[in-house]
C-alpha cells in the first residue's frame, strides 16, 4: 500500500469512527440510556445529553501517532 492509499484509509477510518461515535450518542439520547465511560482512572454513569453539553471535559483527544 502506498503512502497516499494508506492516509486515505486512515481518514475514512477516522471519519467513520466518529460518525459511528455520533450515531451512539444520539441513539443514548434517544433512549435515555446512560453512556458509561472513564474519568480520572475511574468508570463512571453519565447521561448523553451532559456529555454532549461537556463534551471537552470527558473526551480529551489523544495526540497522534
Amino acid at each position: 500500500m502506498d503512502n497516499n492509499t494508506s492516509e486515505d484509509l486512515q481518514q475514512k477510518l477516522q471519519r467513520g469512527l466518529e460518525l459511528a461515535f455520533q450515531r451512539l450518542l444520539e441513539f443514548k439520547k434517544q433512549k435515555k440510556s446512560p453512556l458509561i465511560i472513564m474519568k480520572d482512572n475511574k468508570i463512571i454513569e453519565v447521561s448523553a445529553e451532559e456529555f454532549i453539553k461537556n463534551r471537552s471535559a470527558y473526551h480529551k483527544p489523544k495526540p497522534a501517532v
